[in-house]
């Protein structure tokens, strides 16, 4: 019809008057499905996390890097990722998947949780240096598209300038901001990686820092000091705390003897077997890298218990020789800060002893100039109790961290105290005589 303007009306039951409704109820029941789907994989994610509470410890670990799960969590269960720094220790229970573990940061009142794995932490470094590429390279374009006077050419003798035109159509040249080290996320990062080890003769080849290290699950105690194994002052200061060590902590702790060196225990050398091949055919001493092996393997194995693991090493008389193994132990330095109480105390043991004093007096003065860092504990006390109520009172914290009370339970404090006590009033032969020592050569 002449003026009118026909509409094409769509017909009923043809589809067509639904088909936008039916796009939307589509794109519903995808989103409802999807998210069925996330809290159907949480619920058995939650299900496998209480299921690891009373799950053993399977392996432990350091850490070398530092991550941050409350920054960017997306762990099976949201908030349960672990968060922890460079040099915390982590107890592995199970890995859930590729991405995941479960297990707990070696603290008090750390809760288990999903620890992100080594393939985790590699895309996230590799997802971290992308974004911040691309945030400098957009930076540069800004910048350089700003830059009304960037044609002009400008000498300059201390790097790199920036050129501006200020409110008076002035050109302003002032020196560019460094953008390397600042951190463009506008914010704290997920994961904060170490310095990385640069080796060669002339540095500039980098180390590729794995970002964890496998460790006994209980860091094995090292007693040094306060002079050299082998010689009468030193053992029988050392077996004064080894008794006293075994009567505190009575059915929880392992004393064991290594008589091999394990300071070639290297863990470069050891897990790399070019390097191995090579130290046995130059090293002398290489046929012993295969009892230096079982030495190792066998304080893994009896840390694996949970108990107290301390070793009486014959061959350890400083801190460094176990700097570069995988054992991680708790180094404690037995000290007498004095020289001059030392060298009565060997001179107290007899002429076989004394005609040994530089060599001796030599060893302290070196441990005595040990960085503090180097030492967990420093046992500076001059008497016995004293001396040992300092090193239990530390095992104490660290047995605690290790050995997190179940739910529902309570840390028995009571009883760790009634032992102490009940251990304190029990003095033996060896430890009389250690008193005896420490107070009748005590600096005046």
């Amino acid at each position: 019809m002449k003026g009118r303007q026909m509409y094409n009306m769509p017909r009923q039951g043809s589809g067509e008057s639904g088909s936008g409704y039916s796009a939307r109820s589509s794109d519903l029941s995808l989103d409802e499905e999807r998210e069925h789907f996330r809290r159907d994989t949480e619920r058995q994610a939650l299900f496998q996390l209480e299921k690891a509470r009373t799950k053993p410890v399977v392996f432990a670990v350091k850490t070398n890097v530092a991550f941050d799960g409350s920054l960017d969590d997306d762990s099976p269960v949201h908030g349960s990722a672990v968060s922890f720094g460079i040099g915390d220790y982590l107890h592995v229970m199970e890995r859930y998947d590729p991405n995941w573990w479960i297990g707990r940061k070696v603290q008090e009142n750390c809760e288990i949780g999903f620890i992100p794995s080594p393939a985790k932490l590699e895309n996230l470094r590799i997802q971290l240096a992308q974004n911040k590429t691309a945030k400098v390279y957009s930076q540069k374009n800004t910048q350089s598209g700003n830059k009304l006077g960037s044609f002009i050419p400008h000498k300059n003798k201390e790097g790199p300038v920036k050129v501006t035109i200020n409110e008076d159509g002035e050109e302003v040249v002032t020196p560019a901001e460094p953008t390397e080290n600042v951190d463009t996320t506008g914010g704290a990062s997920t994961l904060v990686e170490g310095k990385a080890k640069k080796k060669g003769l002339l540095g500039n080849k980098v180390e590729t820092v794995p970002p964890y290290d496998v460790v006994p699950s209980m860091r094995p105690v090292v007693i040094i000091g306060p002079s050299l194994k082998g010689y009468e002052v030193t053992d029988m200061m050392q077996k004064a705390l080894f008794d006293h060590l075994k009567r505190r902590f009575e059915g929880r702790i392992i004393i064991t003897r290594v008589s091999a060196d394990i300071s070639l225990a290297k863990k470069n050398a050891l897990n790399n077997p070019s390097k191995r091949a090579l130290i046995e055919r130059s090293n002398s001493r290489g046929s012993n890298l295969v009892e230096v092996q079982n030495e190792i393997e066998r304080i893994f194995e009896l840390s694996k218990s949970l108990q107290l693991v301390v070793l009486d090493c014959d061959t350890i008389n400083h801190p460094s020789q176990l700097l570069k193994t995988s054992l991680n132990p708790i180094l404690v330095y037995l000290q007498i800060s004095s020289p001059k109480v030392l060298q009565r105390l060997i001179k107290s043991r007899g002429k076989s002893q004394t005609k040994n004093m530089n060599v001796q007096m030599v060893a302290a003065e070196k441990l005595a100039q040990c960085p503090l860092e180097m030492w967990d504990i420093i046992l500076h006390e001059n008497s016995l109790e004293d001396a040992s109520d300092h090193l239990c009172g530390w095992l104490e914290e660290y047995w605690a961290a290790t050995h997190p009370p179940h739910r529902g339970e309570t840390p028995g404090t009571t009883n760790t105290q009634q032992q102490s006590r009940m251990f304190r009033q029990r003095p033996t032969e060896e430890d009389a005589e250690y008193a005896r020592m420490r107070e009748r050569y005590e600096e005046e």
